[in-house]
């Protein structure tokens, strides 16, 4: 059964969807329907996130807090270390 949705939009964005709506002949509820898969497939985790998170990869390393942001740094000190 179809899910019945309610929203309000501001008047600048109900504008830019009216005339989308007129400028393709689609329907109000196929613009959104159109939107919400696009947006939900963009948010989606890709299928290598999921497969490493399903092998329990995702959030199981050891290591300094920020290393996403000093990932060189931390590199450039392990290799000193080894040498």
């Amino acid at each position: 059964m179809p899910t019945r949705i309610n929203a309000r939009l501001d008047d600048e964005l109900a504008e830019k969807v009216e005339r989308l709506r007129k400028r393709t002949g689609k329907t109000l509820t196929a613009l959104v329907e159109a939107a919400l898969e696009a947006y939900v497939a963009a948010e989606a985790p890709s299928d290598s996130w999921r497969a490493f998170e399903d092998a329990g990869f995702i959030g199981v390393g050891k290591g300094p807090r920020d290393l996403a942001r000093n990932s060189k740094q931390a590199l450039t000190t392990s290799l000193r270390k080894k040498s």
